[in-house]
């Protein structure tokens, strides 16, 4: 129990130092008086001849800064009721049409009160001298605590979208969650369907509070939860992804993004992610192994085709690429990507087939020849960049340069005018 009471004093920052030169009788004084500060907000509250309760306000705001009654639970059980109090008036108002109410003060209200009931609860489980506990606190706001738990996600939207006050967007979603796992609700939480229907999409809230202050490990504390709700589990899976990417959990992370894949798999983020760290890694072999078992748990994701076209034509195998990439399309002919990358991997065979020849006379007929074969290989690209550009108008930048290309090489002047002059107004020229 000494340990208990040593706890909660070290949390509330007491200090006793300013009592330790007084006489038992002037301290006993001084409690008394700290006390009755507590026992006028009392009966403050209980007045039904006055709505204003101002002066219960002051007198306890007085008595919670007094480090006499810290450890009384009628200290705090008293500061809740008054909160309460003060929360309820300015909530009342704001389902009021045309009354001014104070939202951040409602907001302040709420957060005061139930962290007063909790401190008041916490040392009614304390054993007294004949080894009693009190449940009075619980029967008196355990039960509307619980109903207006919700306003504490209604108070870190409005900081967050009003305020774009991320900290203490935090901070209230994190309440809610905080004191759903009190002792004091234990039970009704247990029984809550609401609760248990929305910890998901509630979850997320404070994920993405987090996210905004780049405060990682909060971020995956919530965001994992998150992850299980259908219309934002997505976007969680990928603030996770970017949680462990900023702490250089590569483990963590890499798992993370194959969950993603297999749940998401026709989400880019994740192979995209995947392919870079690849890459960058030199270990292609690895990634093509995975996308494998994608292939064997879903055949017609169009988009596994794809990587594994795209690993095969980073390794210069460009049959192989065309392949895949021919069925990326078959299984999908809305993913614009592999009409590019497959157009692309035409034009590489062209070049390497001109670089085969170059030994060859400029003059001669199997030079000739050659131009005439490599032309065709162009021409049999050009429908791939064609059909990527009308899929995507606006990333000149892509398709701009390969249809120069073959424009140039295969005498199509009006198109290479048309091309080119796109270019000059993308200043690529």
């Amino acid at each position: 129990m000494k340990k208990l009471i040593f706890v909660l004093i070290a949390a509330l920052g007491i200090s006793c130092t300013s009592y330790a030169q007084m006489t038992e009788k002037e301290l006993k004084k001084a409690t008394n008086a700290a006390q009755k500060l507590v026992k006028d907000a009392k009966k403050e509250m209980e007045r039904e001849d006055i709505q204003d309760k101002g002066n219960a306000k002051k007198l306890i705001d007085q008595a919670i800064r007094n480090d006499l009654v810290q450890n009384w639970d009628q200290t705090w059980l008293v500061a809740a009721d008054v909160y309460m109090h003060y929360y309820t008036q300015e909530n009342i108002k704001s389902y009021q049409t045309g009354l001014k109410y104070d939202t951040v003060g409602m907001y302040n209200y709420l957060t005061k009160w139930y962290r007063y009931a909790i401190l008041s609860d916490s040392l009614q489980q304390i054993p007294n001298d004949k080894g009693k506990t009190s449940d009075e606190t619980r029967k008196k706001h355990a039960e509307e605590i619980h109903r207006t738990m919700p306003d504490l996600v209604r108070g870190g939207i409005f900081y967050f979208n009003d305020h774009q006050d991320y900290a203490k967007a935090y901070e209230l979603f994190d309440s809610y969650f905080t004191i759903a796992g009190h002792p004091m609700l234990k039970d009704m939480i247990e029984q809550d369907e609401n609760f248990q229907k929305n910890k998901p999409i509630f979850s997320y809230y404070p994920a993405l509070a987090a996210y905004n202050l780049e405060r990682w490990n909060d971020l995956i504390k919530y965001a994992k939860v998150a992850t299980a709700d259908e219309e934002v589990g997505e976007t969680a899976t990928e603030m996770l992804c970017d949680a462990y990417g900023n702490l250089k959990d590569t483990v963590s992370w890499l798992e993370t993004l194959k969950e993603g894949l297999v749940k998401y798999p026709t989400v880019e983020y994740y192979y995209g992610k995947l392919l870079n760290y690849y890459n960058n890694k030199n270990d292609l072999a690895q990634l093509e192994k995975f996308v494998q078992e994608m292939v064997e748990l879903n055949p017609e994701k169009a988009y596994n085709y794809y990587v594994l076209g795209y690993i095969a034509q980073q390794n210069k195998e460009y049959e192989k690429a065309i392949g895949q990439y021919e069925k990326a399309i078959e299984k999908d002919p809305a993913l614009s990507d592999p009409y590019y990358n497959l157009g692309l991997c035409i034009m590489l065979q062209a070049q390497d087939f001109m670089d085969s020849k170059s030994d060859l006379d400029y003059r001669s007929a199997a030079y000739k020849k050659a131009v005439q074969e490599q032309k065709d290989m162009y021409k049999k690209a050009l429908p791939y960049f064609t059909k990527y550009r009308e899929m995507e108008p606006s990333s000149t930048e892509r398709w701009a340069i390969p249809l120069q290309t073959i424009y140039y090489q295969t005498n199509m002047s009006k198109e290479l005018n048309e091309v080119e002059a796109r270019m000059k107004e993308k200043g690529m020229i």
